[in-house]
Parts: structure tokens; C-alpha cells; sequence
């Protein structure tokens, strides 16, 4: 007696072999069966020759406050995730030390664009230490399965207070970092993270932390996760580092990195295509590094007074408050000001002027819902105006209710293709627990599956579900998952092949303190499981017991992922 079959199934294992049709069975959470099931089980479950295929791993997520208040950690679940990494960036809330933890949970708001009033009233900060925050999941539970890395701007501002952001750390500083990371380590840590990227701003603009530490302190705290027998260095870069500083950090660390964010830049046509060759080269020298890449177009949906990705533009305003804002934007000097930034391109501004990939995804006034759909551009033309003036005037005659979706990065097709294809670009970049009121790019493994694989004819489907499962398992050192082989555990998905996608983005209020995000669905999805356990049912969140592991024990040996390619190319 089993606790679960899955019967008429097209089986697949997640490491890119065939389907197969057959059957699938649990016991104790575990695959025990694979192929001609006989006997009975608790449950049975005909999957009418849709595909069983080993649940998503998500290694770019941003739950770690959102996990302390929802255990489900949606929508991850709803989209086919099984297990997320969380800690991304060098962002976190552990180690949280009481008299800096107001600072930490603002920068967290405003790096990773979250509510700070729905932080406030949503967080268990029931802890203060990373092991005491890993016991507070376990004690709480979760759906999915949790790692977390240790956060580098996080233990810095445990050190420094706000001065982190401001300076280098004194040698006695980096000292207590090296021993919050150790204390992180032997509590569980999948390994470290951390950002120097420009663009990353903690609360009232200054630069988050991390972005103050010198080349040597990422070298010691590299040199430390050589101690270990597993881990990986997650690093979030900009200009002022690329791949050849993470593989002299691989080199120090013995572990293996991961360079983010991998994205196509249209505007730099050659960049992404850069970064996947510097990283194949390093691997080629038997180094593993690896990058974080997306399949989907990255967007960011926002109001005019919460326009994220323009904040860190000269001279846009900080500040939130809608009496300021409504002067400032009326100021012809202002609205020249921003237009010659515009015409001055910088690399470190992910938007580009491109008014025509910024359609008007909602607005307030009845009267300009015909607005719905169409691009700044078209608009402005239509009105003969500059496309910065319909911009702001629009925003301004709702009184900032109109949303406006920013199409930024990934647009090229082609170049996206060439990105992806690489073994090398771990497929992600959910952010997922982040920006939840500019995005939702959750559900990217079943944009892969429906877009890339059926639509595009990219890839095959079962390479297309090895590179969401067992791929990323095997180079973080996630131990048998990813997998849906006997003694693996059960963490699975099931979905009909031909009518899997992603939805457009629909609003919703429910955050804590009335917070708002943004919600896509994957039609077509039937079911997740999280170690045998069923927590969607393709329509909603089951009300069980939460069935996600906290991991803390990870397989150290180096990943072969890329490696044997590259250097058999040499």
C-alpha cells in the first residue's frame, strides 16, 4: 500500500531523458515506484496522459520576510515551484540584531521594492540570529522547500548599523562579519550572497551596503566557505565587477558562483552574449561559474509616484509624497532635466527612453480606459506631444493612478534564445517575494514550457524541464531533488503540455496592512506536490500540513554542468 499513485502519466525524470508513459508512487514522501506501478495507494490519481515532471527549483527568490507570515509562499506554489533560495542580492533579515533591525527590514523594502507597512505588519521577527530565523520557518512551516544564503549586506548592517553604507569596514568589522558568516554556515547556510550593482539603493537612496565593501572583503569572506563541505557564492553585479572578479571569488572559496542578472540588453546587443562567453571560459578552466538568466522580458508595472527603475535616474524624485511630486513634475525645468538624461545613455539605467515598450496597463479615470493596452509613444504621437510630457500629464490628471507597465530588458528574442540555450545560464530570475506591485515573474518555468518549448520549438520538453529542476539542483547542491527517480524525493508537478502558459497580470489587495501585488496564474498546471504532499490543485492552495523542508545539508561535490563541454572545447 503506497501513499500515492500517480497513474497514466507521460513520466519525466527532470534529467532530460525521454517520457516515458507509466505510473508513479509514493511512500513517505519519497518516489518509490517508477514505471508499471502494481498494488493500491491511500490516493490514486489519474493524470490522463498529462506530464509528471519534478517540481521547479526557483534559486533567485526574495520570500524571506513573506515566509514569516505566509507558509505557502505565493504564488510560487500555484506556478510549479517546489523549492526557492531565498537571501538573494545579499538581502535578507538574518542575522537581525534588535537595534538594527528597523534598518534592515527598511533597506529590504526599498532595495526589492516591497511595502514597508505590510512588512511591519506581516513579520514574525521572533529571532535574531540566522539559525533562530531558520528555526522560526521550521516551527511555523512551509509549503515549499527553503534554502537561504547568507546575506552579506544584511550582516554588515548587523556590524555597522547605517555607517555600513556609508564606509569600508575596519578589519574588526570584518572580523564579526567573517563570524556571523560562519554562524550562518554551520546553521545551514546554502552558501553566501551579495551585490555591488549600482542600482541597488537601500531606504532614503543610500547605497545598500554591501555596495561600501572593498574587493578584499568579498575575498575574505569568500576564503571562508572554503571551510565548508558545501556552498555557493551568489553575486549580484553591475559595473564594477563582472565574471573575472567571481571566478578569482570561485578560486579563493573552492565553491562554486553565480554571476546575476543575465539578461539581454537590446541597447548592448553583445553584453549578454559577453557574460556567457567569460563564464564558459572560466569553466573552461575548470572553474564553476555559472550565471542566473531569464526566459521572460523583464517588466516593472508602476504609478507614477512609485516609478522604481527611474528613481535612480537624475534628477527623479525620491520622494512619494503626491503635493511634492505634482509640483515637481508641472516644472518645466524638471521635465527638460529628466529629457536630457534620456539622451545621455548610461549603462547603469535599465531604462532607456524606449516610450514605445510602456503601454498603460491601468488606469483610474473611466473616460481613458480606451488608454489601456496602448504604448506612450502611440499616445503621444496621437496628442502631437514629447512622449515625456503625455507621460507625466497622464499620471498627473489620475492623480498617480494609472499604472504603467516598463518593458526593459529581454525583448530580443533572438538574443534571449542564445542566452538561455547555454547550460551555463541557470534559468531564473524570478525575484519572486520582490516588487510585488511591479511584477510577478514567477511562474518563468511555465513560460519555458509553454513559450520556449511549445511555441518557439527551443528546446525539447525534457530538456526544457532539466534545465528548471535537476540542473539547478545539482549545481547549488540541493540533495535528490530535481529528480523523479526511485528514492528522490516527491516534489512534483503535473500539467498538459499543450495548454501550459503564464496569464497576464492581475491586481490584488491582500499583502498584510492591505498591501498590493501583482498575480499571474499558469493555466494548464494540474497540481504541485512538495514531498508527496499535494499543496495545489490547479485551482488554489490546499489547506494541509505544511509539508516544505527547511534544508540545511547540501551535496558539496563540484557540479559537472557545463563543465565537460567547455572544456572539451578547449
Amino acid at each position: 500500500m503506497h501513499d500515492l499513485i500517480v497513474r497514466n502519466a507521460r513520466l519525466s525524470d527532470g534529467l532530460g531523458s525521454p517520457l516515458v508513459e507509466g505510473d508513479l508512487a509514493v511512500q513517505d514522501g519519497r518516489v518509490a515506484v517508477v514505471g508499471n506501478v502494481e498494488g493500491e495507494a491511500t490516493r490514486t490519481i489519474d493524470a490522463d496522459g498529462c506530464v509528471l515532471a519534478p517540481g521547479v527549483i526557483d534559486i533567485h527568490t526574495h520570500y524571506d520576510a513573506q515566509l514569516t507570515w505566509d507558509k505557502t509562499a505565493s504564488p510560487s506554489g500555484a506556478l510549479g515551484v517546489t523549492t526557492v533560495v531565498i537571501g538573494n542580492c545579499g538581502f535578507g533579515v538574518a542575522p537581525a540584531p534588535k537595534n538594527q533591525r528597523d534598518s534592515i527590514v527598511a533597506n529590504l523594502a526599498e532595495v526589492e521594492g516591497m511595502s514597508l507597512e505590510s512588512l511591519k505588519a506581516g513579520m514574525d521577527d521572533n529571532y535574531e540570529s540566522f539559525g533562530e530565523y531558520l528555526e522560526l520557518l521550521r516551527r511555523k512551516g512551509v509549503y515549499p522547500n527553503v534554502a537561504c544564503l547568507a546575506s552579506h549586506t544584511v550582516m554588515r548592517t548587523a556590524v555597522m548599523g547605517d555607517e555600513g553604507s556609508e564606509r569600508p569596514s575596519t578589519p574588526v568589522e570584518l572580523e564579526a562579519m567573517v563570524g556571523l558568516l560562519r554562524e550562518a554556515m554551520d546553521a545551514g547556510a546554502i552558501g553566501l550572497a551579495s551585490s555591488s550593482n549600482e542600482n541597488h539603493r537601500g531606504a532614503g537612496g543610500i547605497p545598500i551596503a554591501s555596495r561600501l565593501a572593498t574587493d578584499e572583503e568579498f575575498r575574505t569572506l569568500a576564503k571562508v566557505l572554503r571551510e565548508y563541505d558545501h556552498g555557493i557564492f551568489m553575486a549580484t553585479f553591475g559595473e564594477r565587477h563582472s565574471i573575472p572578479f567571481l571566478e578569482e571569488l570561485c578560486k579563493l572559496s573552492g565553491r562554486p558562483g553565480f554571476y546575476a542578472p543575465h539578461f539581454h540588453f537590446t541597447h548592448q546587443p553583445d553584453r549578454a552574449s559577453d557574460i556567457m562567453n567569460m563564464a564558459e571560459d572560466a569553466r573552461r578552466r575548470g572553474v564553476p561559474v555559472y550565471t542566473q538568466g531569464s526566459c521572460q522580458p523583464l517588466s516593472l508595472t508602476s504609478t507614477l509616484d512609485k516609478a522604481y527603475i527611474l528613481k535612480a535616474m537624475h534628477p527623479w524624485p525620491s520622494t512619494e509624497d503626491h503635493t511634492e511630486l505634482r509640483r515637481i513634475f508641472t516644472n518645466p525645468a524638471f521635465r527638460d532635466a529628466f529629457r536630457e538624461t534620456l539622451k545621455k545613455p548610461d549603462s547603469q539605467h535599465v531604462f532607456k527612453g524606449r516610450w514605445d515598450w510602456v503601454p498603460i496597463a491601468v488606469v483610474g479615470l473611466e473616460k481613458n480606459e480606451d488608454l489601456v493596452g496602448r504604448t506612450i509613444a502611440e499616445i503621444a504621437e496621437d496628442r502631437e506631444q514629447d512622449p515625456l510630457d503625455t507621460f507625466l500629464e497622464i499620471g498627473l490628471e489620475e492623480d498617480f493612478a494609472t499604472k504603467f507597465t516598463f518593458f526593459i530588458l529581454n525583448m530580443d528574442e533572438d538574443g534571449v534564445a542564445n542566452l538561455i540555450s547555454n547550460d551555463g545560464t541557470l534559468i531564473s530570475l524570478s525575484d519572486a517575494g520582490a516588487h510585488n506591485a511591479l511584477l510577478c515573474d514567477a511562474g518563468y518555468a511555465m513560460h519555458l514550457l509553454g513559450h520556449w518549448v511549445r511555441d518557439k520549438g527551443l528546446f525539447d520538453l525534457p530538456t526544457a524541464i532539466r534545465k528548471v529542476t535537476s540542473d539547478p539542483a545539482e549545481v547549488y547542491g540541493i540533495i535528490d531533488r530535481g529528480r523523479l527517480t526511485p528514492g528522490a524525493w516527491a516534489d512534483m508537478i503535473l500539467f498538459d503540455p499543450d495548454i501550459i502558459e503564464i496569464t497576464k497580470l492581475s491586481r490584488h489587495f491582500d499583502l498584510p496592512a492591505g498591501g498590493e501585488r501583482l498575480l499571474r496564474s499558469a493555466p494548464g498546471l494540474r497540481g504541485t506536490w512538495v514531498n508527496g504532499s499535494q499543496i495545489f490543485d490547479g485551482d488554489k492552495y490546499l489547506e494541509v500540513a505544511a509539508p516544505g523542508h527547511v534544508l540545511t545539508k547540501f551535496d558539496g561535490s563540484l557540479p559537472r554542468l557545463g563543465m565537460d563541454r567547455a572544456m572539451a572545447a578547449e
